[in-house]
């Protein structure tokens, strides 16, 4: 993660998009607002997937799912026996 100042990305903007490829910038302006620029594949009308918050949790899903933190559901069983 990269914190920059507005005027910072002002004078860097090729390079500051270049980085948002692999890299979190974040702009602080002043000492109480923060902007986050980031690469975006596509642009949608879905409120789901436009918020960060959601598109952080589901990176860090597939994270754990790399990781192997995961568990398996037997089919014969209900859910609750699952979780129980």
């Amino acid at each position: 993660m990269i914190v920059i100042s507005p005027s910072e990305l002002r004078g860097n903007l090729k390079k500051y998009l270049d980085l948002a490829e692999n890299e979190r910038i974040i702009i602080q302006r002043g000492k109480t607002e923060t902007f986050e620029l980031r690469k975006r594949e596509r642009i949608s009308d879905d409120p789901y997937f436009d918020d960060i918050k959601n598109i952080e949790e589901i990176e860090k899903g597939i994270e754990d799912l790399r990781k192997g933190k995961y568990s398996k559901l037997d089919p014969t069983k209900t859910l609750w026996e699952n979780i129980l």
